[in-house]
């Protein structure tokens, strides 16, 4: 589906729209402008309707197949309100101060924006669009492979409700094997915004001009650190959050290191966490036959490799968790199937700095005297969020994006001397 000039058009005219692409983005930066107060009262109305139960009908299908929770999409309508947005474009883009001898300093949008977004959370693609909106860009989507329609639909909706945004909001339903239509969109653009992994960010640097800015917001790992006793109510809040997610997320619990050297502690954990996750699970709508299948062959696959090696594989009804005795930091199999491993504190620096550039949030179950120590060590590795067990993915106004400011990322400073004489 291709949305253009406010309008939806059928993948048919993919060729056309983009074969006259360039001039009409460059039309439009000559002729219309757009504000962050417009964006911000377009998305306030927008998440207005949105509690009011405007769109429950598409949202309760989401909800229904386990893609998104209430909490979710409470938490999701909150941050498109006029006051958290506003907070949001205060915080990253506030505090600019006069240029020099009386001149002028401020900041402008690169211009057009290509976002490559990633299918693993639901809205990120159009969340990405209204960043570079905030920041005044002509935004050129291409929609994740298996996109659901969520955010076309509700960057229609946005046109819908403020139709001045219309010449800034473009999506297209390109093919990645499309390399030739790829790159003439990356050559149209000042910058391209990439979500995913190494091999993601790989390829867009390849067919990327070496003018073209590249903004990437990789693929990142996060986990929960825990000490030895750690209480029973935050290893189900952990739990709670691991089902809510199914682990999809760059923020969501991919496994629990534990604050000791000894494999017993951490098997004694692991069976404790297996329960809560098994009872956690049955809160949460049934994975799919397709996810199901596929986990199933990878722990079946798993097995027959730990017969030769040191990790033990704990099977629950509709969740796992594997043992190992390695300081290794990795994804797990993810929906509901975790990872337990030993990281004493003294050893946190040295194990996970090798990953500082993969690194995101760190759940902390600890006591309150540990916070401070365990919280600094961890930051000092390279974590760039540290949360309570079931608030990993918890999303807040103003937050930044894997450490960084994303407006700033889509503006330049520019500085306009004061006329003199």
């Amino acid at each position: 589906m291709i949305l253009f000039d406010g309008e939806l058009l059928p993948d048919v005219k993919l060729e056309a729209v983009a074969r006259d692409l360039s001039d009409y983005c460059i039309k439009t930066i000559d002729s219309r402008e757009i504000t962050a107060q417009e964006v911000i009262e377009a998305c306030a109305s927008l998440s207005d309707r949105i509690r009011k139960g405007a769109y429950d009908e598409l949202l309760y299908t989401l909800k229904k197949q386990g893609r998104v929770t209430e909490q979710q999409l409470q938490e999701a309508a909150a941050l498109f309100d006029r006051k958290n947005l506003e907070y949001k474009y205060q915080t990253e883009l506030g505090g600019l101060t006069g240029g020099a001898g009386g001149g002028k300093r401020y900041y402008m949008p690169l211009g057009i924006l290509f976002h490559i977004a990633a299918g693993n959370a639901q809205g990120l693609p159009f969340y990405s669009v209204v960043e570079g909106l905030l920041t005044g860009n002509i935004n050129i989507l291409k929609l994740p492979s298996g996109d659901d329609g969520l955010s076309v639909f509700l960057l229609k909706e946005l046109v819908r409700l403020k139709p001045g945004l219309s010449r800034h909001i473009i999506v297209l339903d390109v093919p990645s094997t499309n390399k030739k239509l790829m790159q003439s969109l990356g050559q149209i653009a000042d910058a391209i915004v990439v979500w995913g992994g190494d091999e993601a960010v790989r390829a867009v640097r390849e067919m990327a001009d070496l003018g073209t800015r590249i903004i990437s917001w990789g693929h990142k790992l996060s986990f929960a650190y825990a000490v030895q006793n750690v209480k029973e109510e935050e290893l189900r809040k952990l739990a709670g959050h691991i089902c809510a997610t199914n682990q999809l997320l760059c923020s969501s619990c991919q496994g629990i290191f534990v604050d000791t050297e000894d494999m017993a502690v951490v098997r004694a954990l692991g069976k404790r966490f297996l329960t809560l996750l098994e009872e956690e699970s049955l809160k949460y709508p049934e994975l799919s036959l397709e996810i199901r299948g596929k986990v199933g062959i990878a722990l079946y696959n798993d097995e027959l490799e730990n017969l030769t090696s040191k990790r033990e594989l704990l099977r629950g009804k509709g969740a796992s968790v594997t043992l190992a005795d390695d300081h290794v930091l990795e994804a797990s199999h993810m929906f509901r199937n975790c990872w337990v491993k030993p990281l004493p504190r003294t050893k946190i620096l040295k194990a996970l700095k090798p990953y500082r550039g993969y690194l995101q949030t760190a759940g902390l179950l600890c006591h309150e005297k540990d916070r401070i120590y365990l919280g600094k060590q961890l930051l000092k590795a390279g974590v760039v969020r540290i949360t309570g067990a079931g608030g990993m993915s918890a999303m807040a106004a103003g937050g930044a994006h894997d450490g960084e400011y994303p407006l700033r990322r889509y503006c330049r400073i520019v500085e306009v001397e004061a006329e003199t004489g």
